[in-house]
């Protein structure tokens, strides 16, 4: 005759290796669910530093065209885009459609370009600008305590960026633009020296 627990004891042993496995299914599963997260955040700090890689490298581009002394020289008239440059890897007639940004031969000044690893991928402008319709700013509108009797100031814009977002090569870092206003004194009177 069988005893009760002989019985009992032969179902548990099923019953353990089904409880077995189905842990093993769950463990499992958080597993590849925590490695598909891992990898959701890689790209996704990959990404972020692209962006400010991009952002750095079109600050770096203005920066170098405000350093460079020829860049903001003043000429008649305003209203027009004074000189330009595209980086030798950019598609002109992409940034035009994508950024609206244009640079006419005429206005191509390839010294405007820093000289970084990355110049390839910049694109710069300078833009004299109007004032209120006319050509220069009274310096008194601008700052207090300045003779507006001896300065003019002229108003330029200048655009900096940075495009490798259709890089064909496997560094496509993405893209930034940067623009700053920049106001340079032009003296009144015949003589006087700028400041």
């Amino acid at each position: 005759m069988r005893t009760p627990a002989c019985s009992t004891s032969r179902h548990q042993r099923g019953a353990a290796l089904a409880t077995a496995l189905f842990f093993l299914v769950i463990l499992t599963l958080l597993g590849l669910a925590a490695m598909r997260t891992g990898s959701l955040n890689l790209r996704l700090s990959q990404n972020e530093s692209g962006r400010m890689d991009a952002l750095q490298n079109a600050q770096t581009a203005l920066e170098s065209v405000r350093a460079y002394s020829s860049a903001l020289n003043v000429l008649p008239g305003s209203g027009y885009l004074q000189s330009c440059a595209i980086g030798s890897s950019l598609n002109a007639s992409n940034l035009s459609t994508q950024q609206g940004f244009s640079c006419p031969g005429a206005s191509a000044n390839s010294a405007l370009m820093p000289n970084t690893n990355y110049q390839n991928y910049l694109y710069v402008s300078v833009r004299r600008e109007q004032v209120n319709g006319g050509d220069y700013a009274p310096v008194s509108a601008i700052r207090e305590g300045d003779s507006g009797d001896r300065y003019n100031l002229a108003a330029f814009t200048i655009v900096a960026g940075y495009d490798r977002v259709a890089s064909s090569d496997t560094l496509a870092q993405g893209g930034a633009e940067v623009a700053q206003g920049v106001y340079v004194k032009v003296a009144k009177i015949r003589g006087l020296n700028q400041q």
